[in-house]
């Protein structure tokens, strides 16, 4: 997620804040699915703690590369 960040930030005028939008759009719920397909041999409320926590990581990265990058929100104001 940082990762994208930092290649979207040069770009975040040009369609790179689009593209980590989807990133996070697609990565947050990516990582909550990771523990349900990966611990199989656990309870389903077993792995929902794992799950929520894995999921607010992956936000909280999400966020914290989006402010640590730079990224721009306003572009043109006119």
């Amino acid at each position: 997620m940082v990762l994208c960040a930092l290649a979207a930030a040069p770009r975040s005028c040009e369609g790179g804040l689009e593209g980590y939008l989807l990133a996070g759009l697609i990565g947050v719920p990516a990582m909550f699915a990771a523990p349900m397909f990966l611990r199989r041999d656990r309870s389903v409320p077993r792995r929902l703690p794992s799950a929520a926590l894995f999921a607010a990581i992956g936000l909280a990265v999400w966020i914290a590369g989006l402010f640590g990058a730079n990224v721009r929100f306003i572009c043109r104001l006119f």
